[in-house]
């Protein structure tokens, strides 16, 4: 119920209107550096309020490692280093009951 509240309070706010998309050419070398840069472009600040439950979705559906199908463990651990920087202390990771893959399988 909190969180109906809180979406209802944002919409309210006008938080919830056009999405902004920022991109930059990043490496390798750079990518936990850069995330934090391009959170903070797009206006995560704005976006997200730091006093409440962050929940970041995990996509792991698949096997073996798709790099368009599951969250990469940059892509993971750079949002999570990122919010902590931010002042987002309350970050919860979630999945759904559909993933499909086998811990055996790798």
């Amino acid at each position: 119920m909190r969180v109906k509240k809180q979406i209802a309070a944002m919409a309210k706010r006008g938080n919830m209107g056009k999405p902004t998309v920022a991109v930059i050419k990043t490496s390798p070398e750079k990518v936990l550096e850069d995330i934090p840069t391009i959170m903070e472009m797009a206006g995560v600040k704005t976006a997200l309020n730091s006093e409440t439950t962050t929940i970041l979705k995990d996509n792991i559906s698949w096997h073996y490692p798709f790099l368009s199908a599951n969250t990469t463990p940059w892509q993971l651990e750079g949002s999570i280093l990122a919010l902590k920087a931010a002042s987002f202390s309350d970050l919860v990771a979630v999945h759904n009951n559909t993933v499909v893959t086998d811990p055996y399988k790798g």
